[in-house]
């Protein structure tokens, strides 16, 4: 039976219906599809083939499918309709439609068919579809061409068929058939023309292009369209002949069918609402539908009697006279919108060449183009507030209230690192919320409050978290959607450097409390220390000399916890040296080695050739164990240690990574601050004394962690070309009783100014005791003395006094005594005017609690000139460190090997004895000064502070026995007799 769209070509109307740009249709009264133009393939997604026979409400949206069959039996009820309805192509896209359908009429007035005519309102996506259907159409197009092959050996006459052509004529595969046999299959009117194309292509070499028809097997008439190739030999003459052999039944049946119902097609197009009209080669028209003729005001009967720029005088000279033309001159398709002053009204015409003429489609677009032109008059508005949302440099978005990005401005790309084309479509709570929560509760304030205002922690597209300030406003635009207009700004870095400041004021003033309590508690240690050392000496009872021992190591080791409060809260003072970074890090490597449980994996990566840096070797010893200490308590149950360092442009980093728990930012955000700790015994001390050790190195100490991810804590210090050779020992004198070196101290003059009572006495004592003349003095008195004409060779004087400063005092004697030496006693790390006086004058700077040693080497160096750097120690005054170490660490290492070696120490027990080692190592390393580079003098003291660090880390994981060893590794050094050439490692002197 023939479909009521085959009658169309038959009328001339072919090219109209395949033509139209939208999609065209006929559907029976069942709903199967007859029929369908190439726009509505396009638009549906389904071939042409598929969509014949198919009932058409498989492709409705399952929202759309009540409402539109109600429209259908409408028109099988006889009554054009119009509606809009959804459909859902075969790859699941949705496409908004807007459709006429008219019933079709047969012979008998019933309703046989009905026409179906749908655009695409989606706009954009409209043209996506088209393409898209097109691909599709050529694909399936090339799956169902229904091709097969066969090949002509033309010298052996052997015919040869492929699978396919076996399975179209319904043939047994693999009997190969003769040429009469072959050419038997084919009708008798069509064999003659069938062999002689064969011949032409055999003899003349031209391809093979025949139709004819055949009877397969069983007996059904086949369509045929024949296609071959010829190949020649090398002498040209053709030896085979291959091709495709091409079922084309259907199409010619389709054809068939088409013509038949081409009347009653025609008479449907009166039922259309566009006009719709046919032009032949004159001008003149041939066909125009109902609408056509209203729209005209024509009577069919005359509408032949004049041409078409007759009949539309205005049409000359418009866009729409150069379309006609170029469809009729050039076969060109074409489109073009205007408006019509002769109407007052927006027309769209559609134009397609015939083989008649052409044929033409207007449509009355006046509501859509006064749509068009609001949208474009709202686009312009909006692209230009969107340029001056592009110029600025927050983040500008707009979110509808399921917070789906509708807009993304250019200071959000900056500031997110996502590109509008990525953020737009996706959920901001999805895209920059690691916590979605505070998103949620912010949104309910939103909702409640129609804005809100706040802080936010969000995400960045490298992972990284920024700190964002808030402003969000709810807003309703012309189509009375209600979306969020918000605007957020970057102000991490403002929060850091905010949260910096209030650290660096919190520090400051913990600094200047923490100076103040020192000054008094240093002047508190210092007459205890003095005082030690005199009764001391004059003590022959052993055990009343322990005891004063463990009131001298008491009072060291709060002398110690003074300084390490002092470096973090005003900042260390280093002594400069060149520093062999690579051999520190194996020491500490070594150490660590021998303190770390054996669950903890330990790598030192150091290069051969790493740079050395200036600074205190033994501060920075102490910043690397304190990190490593800090990394073992983070991997109690084990995990792997990496001590690391590497060269750059000028600078060395060094970085302690551990593979424990991590920190969360919140504690992260703390641990450099004094007194924070998150270990049940800490002091919080640690990582706060390490951080100002590395600030006064030219440093910053940065902590890397994340919860799970292990810690990394780095630092970069300034490099220098080469580390400086160890000075030369030279000869010194001989030592006195308790080991204290002689001191040249007969006949000169020394004036002690303290506002301390206790520590005037007890300095004048030493120095009585040591040949000098000593006079006392406070502040006021003393300027009186030196104004009376009264002459010293030294004054000592304290810096911090009421009524006079001791570096007044110094100015005063730098102006009218210059031959007078200057020594500055302070409880409080050196400030402003010290450091002015020690650079400028030459003064010397003696920090308390001091040793009487240190008092007379101080006061030596002084009257030797040396020391303007300030930087002074008992070591100064003499060469020979020997006398100094018998009297500080030899005690301390004996003293801690028998009490390890009798009995296992007791946490307390253990606790006093790795006090004593560090207060002993810290006495020797400040009394020594720069002989402390001295190798032997460095693995004597060494061998204190290692043994220290070992009690204090172990934890009951370091052998006892290891750390007995590594003291008297210190003896022995001690007990060598001499220092060894400068050629000889000390190290040697002990056995291994």
């Amino acid at each position: 039976m023939t479909t009521p769209s085959e009658a169309l070509r038959l009328n001339g109307l072919d090219a109209l219906f395949h033509g139209h740009p939208d999609g065209v249709c006929v559907v029976d009264p069942s709903g199967r599809f007859l029929e369908s133009n190439r726009a509505m393939v396009a638009l549906i997604g389904y071939s042409a083939e598929q969509l014949t026979g198919m009932e058409f409400s498989r492709l409705l949206h399952p929202d759309s499918v009540d409402y539109t069959m109600a429209q259908f039996r409408e028109a099988l009820a006889g009554r054009n309709r119009r509606y809009v309805t959804r459909i859902v192509t075969p790859d699941d896209v949705v496409r908004l439609l807007d459709v006429t359908i008219i019933p079709l009429r047969g012979e008998d007035g019933e309703v046989a068919a009905v026409l179906a005519i749908a655009r695409d309102i989606g706009d954009v996506e409209r043209a996506a579809t088209a393409a898209a259907g097109n691909e599709a159409l050529v694909r399936m197009a090339a799956r169902m061409a229904g091709f097969a092959g066969w090949v002509v050996d033309i010298p052996t006459g052997r015919i040869e068929w492929s699978e396919d052509l076996y399975r179209l004529l319904g043939m047994e595969p693999g009997r190969v058939p003769s040429d009469a046999e072959s050419l038997a299959l084919f009708e008798p009117d069509d064999r003659k023309a069938v062999r002689e194309a064969f011949q032409r292509s055999v003899l003349d070499g031209v391809p093979l292009d025949v139709r004819a028809t055949m009877v397969d097997a069983a007996g059904r008439r086949i369509h045929a369209h024949l296609v071959g190739e010829t190949e020649r030999d090398e002498n040209g003459d053709v030896v085979r002949l291959h091709g495709a052999f091409h079922d084309v039944t259907a199409l010619v049946q389709h054809r068939e069918e088409q013509r038949a119902m081409a009347r009653l097609l025609r008479s449907s197009l009166d039922q259309v609402h566009d006009a719709i009209g046919f032009v032949d080669r004159s001008w003149r028209f041939t066909f125009a539908n109902s609408w056509a003729l209203r729209l005209a005001g024509l009577d069919e009967s005359r509408l032949r009697e004049k041409t078409i720029w007759e009949h539309f005088p205005t049409a000359l000279g418009s866009p729409f006279e150069r379309l006609y033309r170029d469809a009729m001159e050039r076969g060109r398709n074409g489109s073009a919108r205007a408006f019509s002053p002769e109407w007052g009204r927006w027309f769209e015409v559609d134009v397609h060449p015939t083989e008649e003429g052409i044929a033409i489609m207007v449509r009355d677009v006046t509501e859509d183009q006064e749509a068009r032109t609001k949208l474009d008059q709202y686009t312009r508005r909006v692209e230009a507030q969107a340029a001056l949302l592009d110029a600025a440099r927050d983040a500008i978005l707009v979110r509808d209230l399921d917070g789906v990005i509708r807009y993304w401005n250019r200071g959000a790309e900056a500031t997110y690192g996502f590109a509008a084309a990525e953020a737009v479509g996706r959920s901001v709570r999805d895209l920059l919320y690691d916590e979605p929560e505070q998103f949620d509760r912010a949104m309910e304030a939103l909702l409640r409050d129609g804005f809100w205002v706040g802080e936010l922690r969000q995400r960045r597209a490298d992972g990284s978290v920024l700190i964002a300030d808030c402003r969000w406003q709810l807003t309703r635009g012309e189509d009375g959607q209600v979306s969020v207009f918000a605007v957020n700004s970057d102000i991490t870095e403002h929060r850091r450097q905010e949260e910096q400041r209030i650290r660096a004021q919190r520090m400051e003033s913990l600094g200047t409390l923490a100076g103040g309590i020192a000054h008094d508690l240093n002047n508190v240690l210092t007459p205890i220390l003095m005082a030690v050392q005199h009764l001391r000496d004059d003590e022959p009872d052993p055990r009343r000399r322990a005891t004063l021992d463990a009131v001298e190591s008491a009072a060291e080791r709060g002398a110690g916890m003074i300084r390490q409060v002092l470096s973090f809260a005003r900042g260390a003072e280093v002594r400069h040296s060149a520093v062999d970074l690579a051999g520190l890090l194996r020491e500490v490597g070594r150490f660590c080695g021998e303190t770390l449980p054996r669950s903890i994996e330990l790598v030192v990566d150091t290069p051969t050739c790493l740079p050395a840096v200036s600074g205190d070797e033994t501060e920075l010893f102490q910043v690397l164990v304190n990190l490593a200490t800090n990394a073992r308590d983070a991997m109690p149950d084990g995990g792997r240690l990496l001590i690391a360092a590497a060269a750059g442009e000028g600078t060395v980093r060094v970085e302690v990574r551990d593979t424990g728990a991590g920190m969360d930012a919140a504690t992260a955000g703390r641990i450099l601050e004094p007194f924070f700790t998150t270990k049940e015994t800490g002091t919080g001390l640690g990582l706060a004394t390490s951080a100002a050790i590395v600030k006064a190195h030219g440093g910053e100490l940065r902590v890397d962690t994340a919860p799970g991810g292990g810690t990394a804590v780095s630092f970069v210090l300034p490099a220098i070309e080469e580390v400086a050779p160890p000075a030369a020992p030279a000869p010194g004198p001989t030592t006195g009783p308790s080991g204290i070196v002689p001191r040249p101290g007969a006949g000169r003059r020394v004036l002690v100014v303290d506002d301390e009572p206790a520590i005037g006495e007890l300095v004048r004592q030493t120095l009585d005791r040591n040949g000098f003349v000593t006079e006392v003095a406070q502040g006021r008195d003393a300027l009186d003395l030196i104004a009376s004409g009264r002459r010293f060779d030294a004054v000592l004087t304290d810096v911090m006094m009421p009524g006079v400063s001791g570096d007044a005092i110094a100015r005063v004697l730098a102006a009218e005594h210059p031959e007078t030496a200057v020594v500055l006693m302070s409880g409080m790390l050196p400030g402003p005017g010290t450091r002015e006086a020690v650079a400028r004058d030459g003064a010397l700077f003696l920090a308390k609690p001091f040793t009487p040693a240190a008092l007379l080497a101080t006061l030596e160096a002084a009257f030797a000139g040396r020391g303007t750097d300030g930087s002074v120690s008992a070591a100064d005054a003499t060469a020979d460190p020997e006398p100094l170490l018998e009297e500080v660490i030899a005690p301390a290492l004996r003293e801690a090997a028998a009490s390890l070696s009798a009995h296992p120490p007791a946490p307390a027990e253990t606790a006093r004895l790795a006090e004593m080692l560090s207060a002993a190592a810290e006495r020797a390393q400040r009394a020594l000064g720069d002989r402390a580079a001295d190798p032997r003098a460095h693995r004597i003291v060494g061998a204190a502070a290692s043994g220290a660090m070992a009690l204090t880390l172990g934890a009951g994981t370091v052998p006892v026995a290891d750390i007995v060893q590594r003291l008297e590794e210190g003896l022995g050094l001690m007990a060598a007799g001499s220092w060894p050439p400068e050629d000889q490692d000390p190290a040697d002197e002990v056995p291994r």
